[in-house]
Order: C-alpha cells, then sequence, then structure tokens
C-alpha cells in the first residue's frame, strides 16, 4: 500500500504540472482565468509535495498536515467533478480520494 500512496503522489504532482502547462495553451494572453487554471495546477502540485515529504518523513505533524490538505483537496475536487463533468475534473477527483484514503491506511 505504501508503494500505492507513493504512485499516487507522483500522479497527482504530474497532473498538477500539465494542468499548469496547459494554462499556456489554453489562455493566450495573461488573465485572470488564465492566471486561476494555472494556481490549480499548481495547488495539486504543492499538495503532492506536501504529501511526497509526508511519505518520507512519517512524521506526526507532516501526517496532520496532509490529512488537512488532502481533505480541503477532495472536498473541492469531487465538488468541481459534480459541477463539471469531464474526464479530468473525475480524474484529480479520483486520485484525490486515492491519496486521502491511502495516507489514512498508511499512518
Amino acid at each position: 500500500m505504501r508503494s500505492l500512496y507513493f504512485i499516487t503522489i507522483i500522479v497527482i504532482i504530474m497532473l498538477g504540472v500539465v494542468h499548469s502547462a496547459l494554462s499556456f495553451k489554453k489562455y493566450e494572453h495573461f488573465s485572470a482565468e488564465g492566471f486561476w487554471f494555472f494556481s490549480a495546477g499548481l495547488a495539486l502540485i504543492f499538495a503532492g509535495i506536501a504529501n511526497l515529504m509526508h511519505y518520507q518523513l512519517q512524521l506526526p505533524l507532516s501526517f496532520r498536515y496532509c490529512i488537512i490538505i488532502n481533505v480541503l483537496l477532495v472536498g473541492f475536487t469531487v465538488l468541481l467533478a459534480v459541477k463539471v463533468h469531464l474526464p479530468t475534473t473525475l480524474l484529480v477527483a479520483f486520485f484525490s480520494v486515492l491519496m486521502t484514503f491511502l495516507i489514512l491506511i498508511n499512518k
């Protein structure tokens, strides 16, 4: 299960990188919408990095912070997936839920 948690972390980070990179293709000019789109990818990257630090350190404090981060991420991505029926939003919601489940299992 620990290796599945690691793979899920990497997938979340990669989804964030792809999301941020696509903001330059989707929005040709600097705009507020483009910055919001880019920042959503950064949020995924930072959530993945926080979980990666917990994966390496296994400290009670990093666990608590990651639980807070993951629960907020799950809440947002699941609500987004309910509102926006796109495969990418479902994918991000699925991996967010999986990452939260796996951090609890690997405690």
